[in-house]
């Protein structure tokens, strides 16, 4: 057998609901014919129901002439005290806003002094950063000129090199050469030998 599901509250204002709307009689019976459960728990919500429809549909109590009196006099009573704080914090606000704004100038005119040297001292930077640029250019110039002339030096000194290994060469040709002539000179002459004539024969 399936279960039927637990009947809530808004199920019951909805079945009353439906039943007022329709002109019908709210009672246990036509919403249990609407929503099921029991006749305890749904007569106890339809009378939950009755008593919010009650507290909705009573008539509000005119509010006694003494009671508005009072109340637009604690009103006016609260306006001027709200009125006065808002005057005193006005006036200290002011106050305060003034001697910010004294000392915001005090530091403005500390810091535009200081503005003033810093950029002197930016221009004397500047100044002597285009003396050393100048001083470094004419350095570079005479790392150049000296490099020119180094590399000038080494090729002279190169074909000096060369011309002093041709003289080590003609020298130890010539040197050679005296060796030669030198043995040439020492050596002994070459000894005549006699020539012995012929025998003649007997006649």
């Amino acid at each position: 057998m399936e279960r039927k599901s637990k009947v809530i509250q808004a199920a019951v204002n909805t079945a009353c609901d439906q039943l007022q709307g329709d002109n019908k009689n709210v009672t246990v019976n036509a919403v249990i014919g609407i929503t099921g459960g029991s006749f305890s728990t749904v007569g106890d919500m339809v009378k939950l129901w009755r008593e919010e429809q009650a507290a909705h549909s009573a008539p509000l109590l005119q509010m006694p002439d003494s009671v508005t009196t009072a109340m637009h006099k604690a009103a006016f009573d609260v306006w001027a005290a709200a009125s006065t704080l808002a005057g005193e914090s006005v006036e200290r606000i002011q106050h305060e806003a003034g001697e910010a704004i004294t000392k915001a100038k005090a530091e403005l005119s500390e810091y535009a002094g200081e503005v003033s040297r810093l950029e002197r001292e930016l221009e004397q930077a500047n100044i002597k950063a285009v003396e050393l640029q100048k001083n470094v250019d004419e350095a570079q110039e005479k790392a150049v000129k000296i490099t020119a002339e180094n590399a000038g030096y080494v090729a002279k000194l190169q074909e000096k090199d060369h011309q002093l290994i041709s003289l080590k060469a003609d020298y130890a040709k010539l040197q050679g050469e005296l060796v030669e002539i030198a043995k040439a000179a020492t050596k002994p002459a070459a000894k005549r030998t006699a020539k012995t004539p012929p025998k003649k024969v007997a006649e």
